[in-house]
């Protein structure tokens, strides 16, 4: 019997990749349990929370406390990093039935259940978390997006930068078995989707990637596969290698950076120098050719940064040449060596960032017109009839004008620049490839 069944519920997913995947499949898993997806009048709302800044908190606090305002008789859950170091008195505070820490969201069915029925507030937090390798069992065979699906293949971290809370509440590096990985990448795109983004929370981590690039590339369906985000120093010459030999990887490497300055660097202990970081960015291109598309984060306001460290890092990201720069400022995150040191004032921090976020969009508009007037094949994700939206393979975001529906490949010829990409002038319905199998 379906332990949910007829039960409607609402989901919120905060944050990272890792979290819309696990969002997405605890979606699926409530729903295999005969829940029905809808926001009107849910008798559950879940929240799957982030607290990597300050900022994320206060996202995740006022989400729960609007999900109770909303809706007084719901089962209230939220689950993941926010949970996992939420308080008793907060937790209290918010009315929340059900915390759920990480490792442990396979488990949010059968605790919504006991809370439906009567049991008292529950909370489950693994506080050993940072000692074990237990690997969450949620699986998603059918992702929600037509085109791109997340691919969750490894959890945690043992690299404690300086700033990061992330290691605390999500814990010890675990990666998920190979097979399984592979199983489920064949499903989804058996399901009709042809693009999959390998997540984790420090994918690089992951104990057999290069190996898992050539047997999910060569999966007979699989169009397009991606990496969500990879640090530097696992971008080594085998992984290159497994790329170069990979036809559906695309030519696309999200590196954060966090800066460019090796005294802020060393402060954040991230393990490598600006030069260390522009070698493994040069190798790849080497290897990949000089389409690819290097993304970045980059931090600013870390306490140890001055004007000139600042200067530097600027200086660094421009010579780089990345293509999109996420900028965020420095967030102290309460338990992490950074939080005790002297902080860049708000009077030097706001300049920065905006600067920072000047030279991110000249970046990105001199990268993307690179592609102006070029053949570029787009996978359409959005469509009315008369217009798509698609990316291109090295992640250029296109609007063109064509009949083409989602899923299929078309040529296009971009013709100019605009904020969110490239868009094209005249009609373009010279569709290169149409799925075979049902769309989702």
């Amino acid at each position: 019997m379906q332990r949910l069944s007829g039960k409607k519920f609402a989901i919120h997913i905060q944050g990272c990749r890792t979290n819309q995947y696990e969002g997405e499949a605890i979606a699926a898993a409530l729903e295999a349990e005969g829940a029905v997806r809808g926001e009107g009048s849910p008798d559950i709302v879940v929240i799957v929370t982030c607290t990597i800044t300050a900022v994320a908190d206060r996202k995740c606090r006022k989400l729960i406390r609007r999900a109770r305002r909303e809706n007084p008789r719901a089962v209230i859950a939220a689950c993941g990093c926010y949970a996992q170091r939420v308080s008793e008195a907060e937790r209290e505070l918010l009315d929340i039935d059900i915390v759920l820490g990480n490792r442990l969201k396979h488990r949010l069915p059968q605790l919504i259940e006991e809370r439906l029925n009567g049991s008292a507030p529950l909370i489950e937090v693994d506080q050993s978390i940072e000692r074990e390798n237990i690997w969450d069992a949620l699986t998603l065979d059918r992702p929600r997006l037509h085109t791109r699906a997340f691919l969750k293949v490894q959890d945690g971290c043992n690299h404690y930068c300086s700033y990061c809370i992330v290691p605390s509440v999500r814990g010890r590096p675990v990666s998920r078995p190979l097979a399984e990985a592979v199983d489920e990448a064949r499903r989804i795109t058996d399901a009709g989707c042809p693009e999959i983004v390998l997540t984790g929370v420090h994918l690089g981590l992951y104990e057999e990637l290069p190996r898992l690039v050539r047997l999910i590339g060569a999966l007979p369906k699989i169009r397009r596969l991606r990496f969500g985000s990879i640090e530097p120093f696992a971008v080594n010459g085998e992984l290159l290698a497994a790329l170069a030999d990979c036809p559906a990887f695309c030519e696309h490497l999200h590196m954060p950076l966090q800066s460019g300055d090796d005294g802020v660097l060393a402060a954040m202990r991230r393990g490598y120098g600006a030069a260390d970081f522009a070698k493994t960015a040069q190798r790849a291109r080497d290897v990949l050719g000089d389409g690819l598309h290097i993304s970045t984060d980059l931090m600013v306001g870390f306490p140890s940064e001055d004007g000139e460290a600042f200067r530097h890092s600027l200086d660094f990201v421009r010579e780089q040449g990345f293509g999109k720069v996420h900028v965020f400022p420095y967030s102290p995150r309460e338990g992490t060596p950074a939080a005790a040191m002297k902080r860049v004032g708000e009077a030097e921090m706001r300049p920065r960032v905006n600067e920072a976020l000047s030279l991110a969009a000249e970046l990105h508009q001199k990268f993307c017109s690179n592609w102006i007037g070029r053949e570029c094949g787009v996978l359409t994700e959005e469509s009315d009839g008369t217009a798509v939206k698609g990316l291109t393979r090295n992640y250029i975001r296109i609007t063109a004008a064509s009949a083409a529906g989602i899923n299929e490949e078309i040529t296009a010829i971009p013709a100019k620049y605009a904020e969110e990409g490239l868009i094209t002038e005249g009609i373009f319905q010279n569709i290169q490839f149409s799925s075979d199998v049902s769309v989702i």
